[in-house]
């Protein structure tokens, strides 16, 4: 570079003697080029509920596609007339070492070319704006034709993507969808975190599911082999007795909202849940605990039941205060029960709750002995490993 500036140095002075008469003409300086807007992450970015807090699976271990929004802010962030629609609904797909292959394609997700039965044209390869103040991204996963959009207006300048939801005790983690975080990037982040990326960069989504998870276990005295454990039932105190009297919504719609307008602190959607009209309330009876397969002492014969989840609806999003929750079992021929107060089973989206009982010495009580919740978050978000009830 040094040399460079001392060749310069004598030309200049060259030209000053022979051609003085000549101005220095400014330098033009080149454009940008076009780069490429891409969608993907090494394995482990694509969250999904991490069954240990040590491992955590990709996506595409779940589900091989997603639908996708893009918008740009060309001016005001705050005006939703200076957003504009990059990606309309875009169908994006995985196919295991595609990379490469286009442009659009730098790790395994493609979204050129698809074929998108809700969109009325091609998908075609877009590009960042670097004039402009702001991109976003949301998604939600798999890619499936009965959601509802509900376009922004003046009056609210959002998207809301609507989900169908009806519980099942059979449900499991890919029954219901999951909703991404909203991406967002500004020509002021310059990529210096992950929740602030920098243009041009891979548009990493991050997927939680729209619903919580729940499950109960089981704790026994040291030394203890085998325990005789029958008709287990958890569930909301009023109900247990007579399940005809159950009004807990068990059917209707979620929604994920988007902002179009303003930066968030808050990256999450804000989920809401919708009952359906008529037939949507019941009882939900927790009958199966959770057990491992390594665990020393099984209640379960059937080892296809380990490790089972309950999938259940965002309660405390709609919000529907539960009551009291009792557990009871007949345990060697004695009746025995045991009650979670009702604050700790307000169900959030997103989160997932671990219900323990312990067994006494004797073996003939039962006593709820923790809770533990989690966030489905990657892992550098995660602020509580699984010891409390923190952020409710």
């Amino acid at each position: 570079m040094q040399n460079f500036r001392i060749l310069s140095f004598f030309i200049s002075a060259l030209c000053l003697l022979s051609c003085s008469s000549e101005q220095d003409k400014p330098e033009t300086p080149e454009p940008k080029p076009n780069v490429e807007i891409a969608f993907g992450g090494a394995n482990g970015t694509w969250q999904d509920a991490p069954t240990t807090r040590a491992t955590n699976t990709g996506l595409e271990t779940l589900f091989t596609s997603f639908r996708v929004w893009g918008y740009k802010n060309t001016s005001d962030v705050t005006a939703l007339s200076s957003s504009q629609i990059v990606m309309d609904g875009y169908k994006v797909v995985f196919t295991q070492g595609s990379a490469g292959n286009t442009a659009s394609n730098t790790a395994d997700w493609e979204y050129v070319g698809i074929e998108n039965p809700m969109l009325s044209i091609p998908q075609t390869i877009k590009y960042w704006d670097h004039s402009a103040t702001s991109y976003r991204f949301f998604a939600y996963s798999p890619f499936r034709s009965d959601v509802t959009v509900t376009a922004p207006s003046t009056a609210d300048p959002n998207v809301s993507l609507s989900f169908p939801f009806e519980y099942s005790d059979a449900a499991t983690a890919t029954s219901s969808p999951y909703a991404s975080r909203l991406w967002l990037a500004t020509p002021s982040s310059n990529g210096t975190s992950a929740s602030s990326p920098a243009y041009g960069s891979c548009v990493t989504l991050t997927f939680a599911p729209i619903i919580a998870k729940v499950r109960f276990r089981f704790t026994y005295p040291n030394g203890t082999k085998s325990v005789t454990m029958r008709n287990i039932q958890f569930s909301d105190s009023r109900f247990l007795d007579d399940a005809s009297k159950a009004d807990t919504p068990l059917r209707g719609t979620i929604h994920a909202t988007y902002p179009l307008t303003g930066i968030p602190s808050n990256q999450q959607p804000v989920i809401t849940m919708t009952p359906a009209s008529a037939d949507a309330t019941g009882q939900i009876l927790l009958t199966v605990p959770y057990e491992e397969p390594s665990d020393a002492v099984h209640i379960l014969k059937d080892p296809t039941l380990y490790q089972k989840w309950y999938y259940v609806p965002p309660l405390a999003n709609i919000p529907y205060e539960q009551g009291a929750y009792t557990i009871t079992a007949n345990i060697s021929g004695k009746k025995v029960s045991a009650t979670v107060p009702a604050q700790y089973m307000q169900w959030k989206a997103g989160c997932q709750y671990t219900y323990i009982f312990k067994l006494s010495d004797v073996g003939d009580n039962i006593t709820f002995a923790d809770l533990q919740v989690e966030q489905w978050l990657p892992g550098a978000d995660i602020q509580n490993d699984g010891n409390g009830t923190h952020d409710w």
